[in-house]
């Protein structure tokens, strides 16, 4: 999902994602320091609290991507310019995609790069075509790519 979402540049991703990371790494901490009677030593507390700082990181990982794809306040469509490049992005540790497809996003004027493959593009896209026919759900955070079709512009 994340792959094919843009946010803003206005949202404060990595802070969100400590603020929370830190916050439940903090309720962790206390928890385990008026719950347990016994054995209430530093090393656990801080164990405890790294745990929460964790599962906190965790949890508020893609939580922007989540909400733009979940709450989108209208689906658009546009016209956009396109760039195909190879290889495509990286896709794990250990690979890429075989081509790159770069899209201009309207709402957030910004370029995202989706992964397809040289099969696609013999498909779909023939001589002459310019343009990318893109359909795009969006919010104020930003916008997740529904679909996209190369069209002659």
């Amino acid at each position: 999902m994340s792959h094919y979402t843009v946010l803003q540049n206005t949202v404060p991703e990595w802070t969100t994602y400590f603020c929370t990371s830190i916050t439940t790494g903090s309720l962790s901490f206390i928890y385990a320091f008026y719950i347990r009677t016994f054995n209430r030593t530093l090393k656990y507390l801080l164990n405890a609290f790294t745990g929460g700082f964790c599962l906190g990181f965790i949890l508020s990982l893609n939580c922007y991507d989540v909400c733009v794809y979940l709450f989108p306040d209208k689906v658009i469509s546009y016209e956009s310019e396109y760039d195909v490049v190879f290889p495509g992005p990286s896709r794990g540790k250990y690979g890429h995609c075989e081509a790159g497809l770069w899209l201009k996003e309207q709402n957030t004027s910004r370029w995202i790069q989706l992964c397809t493959n040289k099969e696609f593009l013999r498909s779909h896209h023939k001589q002459g075509m310019t343009g990318v026919w893109v359909t795009a759900r969006v919010n104020k955070i930003g916008s997740y790519i529904v679909k996209y079709e190369f069209i002659y512009m």
